[in-house]
């Protein structure tokens, strides 16, 4: 079909078959355009909902990632300033929680939608508790006790959040994909009562319903495929319409929410297998990496421990602490291979899997060289220690078992005297060989 005829509106379309085909098919322009806008402004009012609920998910998901961070620090902290900044972050993403809270309660959301929404309130009031509980722990001394109610309460909530945020945003992928079925079921009993318009107009009448069928039913069709596979998790499909008719709104307008929803699933896999302040691969991926890994039999895993890394913290503060973290991240990133892992498992442990090309002593020789070299904090240098447990792959029952040779190597290294390398040996002898 020419451009010129593509691009223009659908409503002049029908105006100028009718006008060829008599005046019978006035009575049809007028029902179909009154149908195709009501579509139209249908899928446009679903889509902008939708998106503005992902959008404060998401924000209600980051907060209470932020607030968890800043609620660790806190305890972690003394008195001062770090712990009024750590304060102000608490009350700061307890406000942006309760406002985008109060938003999703108020754009239209289904009932079920809303049920969700009230169970997620419910698991944040729950961490609430438990968080102002331990902190009036931190704040009277009592860190020990302060520490074990908000990390033990901390990890199940986020677990429990997490899910709770998963489930919300697959309802708001279902919602669409039910709405496009609504759609698709009206724009099917007009097609089935413009036929019969048709019939009675005659041949002519028929070739009309031809070339709206053609220019109508095939990208809603297509919309309904691609919506489906949404649903299924499958956010690669797409509309290639590029009119600037109301259909051609309607694909830009699902593309645009495909590719938010696309980016919010993303955002959220990465937060779960990546270090929100290195960006390293966490715990979770490293041990799937480890699974992999029993497959290749020339494997190694190096442990690595900061040294005196407590001394950063209350000498310079958490800022540099997380500073330091952050440069350790980047050399070990520098220095290993595009086929290694390297990982932060959690304070100032982290890890490096080698997938058997070097010679694990010698690449862990050379990081604990690297990690040498000063990192300068504003006006501050300060020269990173580290101490290096390795573990070769020798047919581990299990990867527990692989993942306690290497701690048990990096312990060794500790007692040693620090700074230094220790080789785990599973065979009868010794059980450690520098």
């Amino acid at each position: 079909m020419p451009s010129w005829v593509r691009n223009r509106s659908i409503a002049t379309k029908i105006v100028g078959i009718a006008m060829l085909v008599a005046s019978i098919f006035a009575g049809i322009a007028v029902y179909g355009l009154v149908n195709l806008r009501g579509v139209a402004a249908q899928q446009d009012v679903q889509y902008r909902r939708d998106v503005v609920a992902m959008s404060h998910m998401v924000a209600v998901r980051s907060a209470v990632g932020l607030q968890m961070e800043a609620v660790q620090s806190h305890l972690l902290s003394q008195p001062g300033f770090y712990r009024d900044r750590y304060e102000a972050t608490i009350a700061d993403t307890d406000r942006q929680i309760d406002a985008h809270l109060a938003d999703l309660a108020h754009i239209g959301l289904t009932k079920a939608e809303l049920r969700e929404l009230e169970l997620l309130s419910k698991v944040i009031g729950q961490y609430r508790t438990a968080r102002d509980t331990g902190l009036a722990a931190s704040r009277r001394g009592d860190r020990d006790n302060a520490v074990s109610i908000v990390l033990v309460r901390s990890e199940s909530v986020a677990r429990t959040v997490k899910t709770r945020a998963d489930e919300f945003l697959q309802q708001l992928v279902g919602t669409v994909a039910a709405g496009n079925r609504q759609i698709g079921e009206r724009t099917a009993r007009t097609s089935r009562n413009v036929t019969i318009l048709l019939v009675v107009g005659g041949v002519v009448a028929a070739g009309v319903a031809i070339l709206a069928a053609r220019q109508l039913s095939r990208p809603l069709r297509r919309a309904v495929t691609v919506l489906t596979a949404v649903a299924e998790g499958d956010f690669q499909q797409h509309l290639d319409l590029d009119s600037r008719d109301e259909v051609g709104q309607m694909s830009r307008s699902l593309n645009n929410t495909v590719g938010v929803l696309r980016d919010a699933f993303d955002q959220l896999n990465h937060r779960a297998y990546h270090d929100g302040l290195t960006g390293l691969p966490n715990r979770v991926l490293l041990r799937e990496r480890l699974e992999q890994a029993r497959h290749r039999p020339d494997s190694a895993l190096l442990l690595i421990d900061l040294d005196g890394f407590k001394q950063v913290n209350d000498v310079h503060g958490h800022a540099a602490g997380d500073h330091l973290l952050v440069a350790v991240a980047d050399r070990l990133r520098d220095l290993v291979r595009g086929a290694d892992t390297p990982a932060r498992l959690g304070g100032d442990e982290f890890a490096v899997l080698l997938d058997g090309a070097d010679d694990p002593v010698v690449v862990a020789q050379r990081l604990l060289a690297a990690l040498r070299e000063p990192v300068t904090i504003g006006s501050v240098q300060i020269v990173p220690r580290a101490s290096i447990g390795v573990a070769r792959w020798h047919g581990h029952d299990d990867v527990e078992a692989f993942l306690h040779d290497a701690d048990q190597a990096m312990y060794a290294a500790k007692a040693s005297g620090k700074g230094c390398v220790m080789v785990a040996n599973p065979a009868p002898g010794p059980a450690l060989a520098a």
